[in-house]
């Protein structure tokens, strides 16, 4: 009995451990009943809170599945979130009121012309932002409104339009010359002279442009003899192997203020640079005021790629020629097609092998 003594004691432990834990749980499951019927009966000699009846049938209404149906709008039949209770874009108020009107982003015009707001929309992208266009959804380094105008995924990194779109036109240069046909000798004995103009000519105002050609202190490039048809104009200095004269001919000509006609010489001209190779007629000693549309130029393009690690990278381009993209890559794809101080024009092969032109304003 004495060595047994504490397993006794540790039995009748248990046998009371259990009683406890039996009372505990048949009580806990008894509580929602208990609960109910106090609920129920709730009057004045009890101590439930006050409005202890209606527990009972709002703990059934959340105990069972709500449905909602989809609201539309109007003869539309367009889906309407359930879940907003205000219009989730607003104009600002017009002058004089007070009130913002709310934006229909289908019906209504565009927010962010032209892009349509429809294009927001099926696209799941918010345009109550003022800078909306410039933001980039997808972060693959393109704005919506670039992903927009190339038709591109604009939630979609891997969706994104051509290099060229991140071309940027920073400068302009031109160089002009003017090349004068200034005597005939006779058949097949014609002398030329050639000038190169300074930056600022082209932007300068007609009167000076004919002032600065009819300045006696030009040093003007001239043909060291009388040459023919067929021979290169310039064998040395300025415009040397550049020009080829390719024939010349009589025409008449009728001056317009005084409607007299006369006979004039009139030379066509090859370029022979590998970015020109045309040809263009120029007259023998033109007047002062017809001596500026004579003029020609070889144009060039600062272009800056601001993408792939090439932010802030200068290069040029002259006009016609081809170029790549980086400007470090081997593969020529693009051709500068024109420039002028206000917009440039390039071409290319899109992913399919078909011709596209873009043009690039000015910075």
């Amino acid at each position: 009995m004495k060595k047994s003594y504490e397993k006794i004691i540790l039995a009748v432990c248990a046998l009371a451990g259990l009683g406890l834990a039996y009372v505990g749980y048949s009580k806990s499951s008894s509580v929602d009943t208990e609960f109910d019927f106090m609920a129920k009966q709730a009057g004045k000699n009890d101590t439930a809170v006050e409005g202890a009846e209606k527990l009972t049938a709002t703990l059934g209404t959340v105990t069972q599945p709500v449905l909602l149906e989809q609201a539309t709008l109007g003869d539309s039949n367009r889906p309407v979130d359930n879940f907003v209770g205000v219009s989730l874009y607003a104009k600002k108020p017009a002058a004089g009121e007070k009130t913002a009107k709310p934006v229909d982003p289908v019906l209504d015009a565009p927010i962010h012309p032209p892009i349509p707001n429809i294009w927001w929309l099926e696209n799941k992208i918010d345009p109550g932002f003022g800078d909306s266009p410039d933001r980039d959804e997808d972060k693959d380094g393109y704005s919506n409104r670039e992903e927009f105008d190339a038709k591109t995924n604009p939630t979609d990194a891997k969706s994104f339009p051509a290099l060229i779109q991140k071309l940027q036109f920073a400068k302009y240069e031109s160089v002009g010359y003017f090349l004068w046909f200034s005597s005939a000798l006779g058949p097949n004995q014609y002398q030329f002279k050639i000038v190169e103009l300074p930056p600022a000519f082209e932007a300068a105002p007609p009167v000076e442009q004919e002032q600065f050609l009819g300045s006696s202190g030009l040093k003007y490039n001239r043909t060291a003899d009388f040459i023919g048809s067929g021979a290169n104009i310039f064998t040395e200095g300025y415009g040397k192997d550049r020009f080829k004269l390719k024939s010349v001919s009589e025409k008449e000509v009728t001056n317009e203020a005084t409607k007299l006609t006369t006979k004039n010489d009139f030379a066509v001209i090859e370029d022979l640079a590998p970015n020109k190779k045309e040809e263009f007629e120029i007259p023998r000693n033109p007047k002062s005021k017809e001596r500026p549309g004579t003029v020609r130029y070889d144009r060039t393009a600062t272009l800056v790629l601001n993408a792939v690690g090439e932010e802030g990278k200068e290069f040029k381009v002259q006009e016609n020629t081809t170029f790549s993209l980086p400007s470090s890559k081997g593969d020529k794809a693009y051709l500068l097609k024109k420039v002028t101080s206000a917009a440039i024009t390039v071409e290319y092969k899109d992913a399919e092998g078909k011709t596209q032109t873009i043009e690039i304003k000015k910075n």
